[in-house]
This record gives structure tokens, C-alpha cells and sequence, in this order.
């Protein structure tokens, strides 16, 4: 399905960010070699889809093609079940601090569930949101989870009831994250903790081509994560230096949240440098794949293949 052109018109948006128009090409193919067109933010550096998706076109692609484009199935496979629960080992520990008896959790995205099966097999109350039907159905099948099988924007929740909320690899995929960290704001609590974490689209070790494609209609770096977080009213209690992956807490009120204003320029300089012929002279694209194969190994190894 990579091969198939996308199905969607869209329209051209401000920047979601800062709402500005002033914008350039950084990207017009995507991994595949289809026509897909990136921009960069000229004044605060987010990078998003220009065209944008419709709400009804971003709909439909995440209810009933995203994961078998990407993933080659409607239902998780072996191995994105053995990467789901690692990760979910993984998130637990990074929140420990956070993590109190008697907690209400939200997971964003469960994807097949492993997070959400975790928190509730530690004594949370925890539920999730996953709008891929055959992925949702997965999470409710093989581990028993409570999953609203739907988008952010429409699930049946009410506001201040959750302690915690967490999301990993989805607010690059939504037509306005803004408009999902504050969502995410009024579901919690006062003083709440929300983790999200999303890729990189600064990391030099990535193929360059390979940032794009049409599921991540938004490209995001750790600094203009944490913008948008201050703008949705969120101060930051801890954070990977290397990665946008944050871990906030609720406020009453936005604080200032222009803190890069030379974010822009920097992100301009970036994609100047990191052009797919110069990563292709590295050494950058050999190394990945020698890791690459050890994962592989690995994996298979651990599914017994």
C-alpha cells in the first residue's frame, strides 16, 4: 500500500503553532517517492503538510488505512506487539516519579494496548483512545483493556478525570496538536502530569527522505514541543535533552511561550545541511543498518522465528 497515492484534496492552514503564514518547501516527496509537501514555519520553526489534510480526510486515513499502509496489517503483528510492550516497560519506568496508588491514567494512542494493560496490571485505573478499529479491538481481545475506539477530539470523557495522561509517537499525526494539548489540559486535573513524546524531525541521523510521509502531517523538534506546551498551559517538570519527550505538568494559566525565537532560523540551517546526498557520503546510513540488523536478530530471537 506504501505505492498507492494518498486520497486527499486538504486546504492550506496557518501555522498551528503560531498561526503565521510566512512558510517554505522543506520537503516534496515522501519516502515512497509520492508527491507530499512539507513546510517549514518561518517564524517559529514547526514543520507540517502544506496542503493539510481535511478533519474528515484525517479521519478516515486513521480509522481505516494508517496502520495497514505503515504496518502492512489492520491487526498488530508479533513484532509490533513485542516493540508495544517493551516500550510500555519502558514509559512505566520513566514515569515512576509520577506514578501514585489509586491513579487515573489516559493513554493517547494506545496502539495495541500494551501501555494501558501495564498501567492497569500496577493498580491504575487506566483506559485509552486508539481510532484504529482493528488495533482497538486487539488492545481489547488480548489484554482486556478499556479503549475508546476513536479519535481525541470525540471520546466520551470528562473533564478533570485523569491524574496522569500520556502519548507517545501522536501528536505529530493530528491536524492540530494545539487543539489536542488543550483537550489534554481540561481532562486533567489540577496540577495533572502529561507525557508526550514524539520523533525527532531535527535528528541528523535520519535518511532525510524518510522524514516524510503522509502520517506525520506534522513534524515537530523538542523545542517547538515545549512551545506549544507552554502555550496550552503546561510547564515542563522533566525532559530528554536528546529527544522531544516531555514530561509536564498542568497550570491554571499559559506562560510566555515564544521562549526560541531563533528556533526558525536554526531549523532553516538544519535542512540546508542535512541533504540526502550528504548523509548518503556519511557514514550515518551503514551504521543504522549494521543496528538495524542487531535489532532484527534480536526480535527474532526473542519471538522465536
Amino acid at each position: 500500500m506504501r505505492l498507492i497515492p494518498y486520497r486527499f484534496v486538504g486546504e492550506s492552514l496557518p501555522c498551528n503553532l503560531c498561526g503565521e503564514r510566512a512558510r517554505h518547501v522543506v520537503g516534496r516527496v515522501d519516502r515512497s517517492w509520492l508527491p507530499l509537501r512539507n513546510v517549514l514555519c518561518d517564524v517559529c520553526g514547526l514543520v507540517f503538510l502544506d496542503p493539510m489534510p481535511t478533519s474528515e480526510e484525517i479521519a478516515r486515513y486513521y480509522r481505516s488505512e494508517y496502520r495497514e499502509r505503515y504496518h502492512g496489517s489492520g491487526a498488530p503483528r508479533p513484532k509490533a506487539i513485542l516493540r508495544d510492550e517493551r516500550g510500555a516497560a519502558e514509559r512505566m519506568r520513566l514515569l515512576a516519579p509520577w506514578l501514585k496508588p489509586g491513579l487515573r491514567v489516559l493513554d493517547v494512542g494506545a496502539g495495541t494496548g500494551a501501555f494501558v494493560a501495564a498501567a492497569a496490571r500496577a493498580g491504575f485505573n487506566a483506559v485509552g483512545i486508539e481510532p484504529h478499529q482493528g488495533f482497538a479491538a486487539h488492545a481489547q481481545r488480548h489484554y482486556g483493556a478499556a479503549i475508546h475506539a476513536t479519535l481525541l477530539e470525540d471520546a466520551p470523557l470528562e473533564d478533570a478525570s485523569f491524574d496522569l495522561i500520556t502519548s507517545s509517537h501522536v501528536f505529530e499525526h493530528l491536524r492540530d496538536p494545539l487543539a489536542a494539548f488543550a483537550r489534554v489540559h481540561r481532562l486533567l486535573v489540577a496540577g495533572g502530569i502529561f507525557h508526550v513524546a514524539v520523533p525527532d524531525i531535527s535528528n541528523p541521523d535520519r535518511t532525510p527522505i524518510a522524514r516524510w510521509h503522509f502520517g506525520h502531517v506534522h513534524g515537530f523538534t523538542r523545542r517547538s514541543l515545549m512551545m506549544m506546551a507552554l502555550k496550552a498551559g503546561f510547564a515542563p517538570e522533566a525532559f530528554d535533552d536528546g529527544t522531544p519527550t516531555l514530561v509536564l505538568r498542568k497550570l491554571d494559566q499559559a506562560l510566555p511561550w515564544f521562549a526560541f525565537p531563533d528556533h526558525a532560523r536554526d531549523m532553516r540551517q538544519f535542512f540546508e545541511r542535512h541533504t540526502m546526498w550528504r548523509h548518503l557520503l556519511s557514514a550515518t546510513p551503514y551504521r543504522k543498518f549494521v543496528r538495524r540488523m542487531a535489532r532484527f536478530r534480536r526480535e527474532r530471537a526473542a519471538l522465536k522465528l
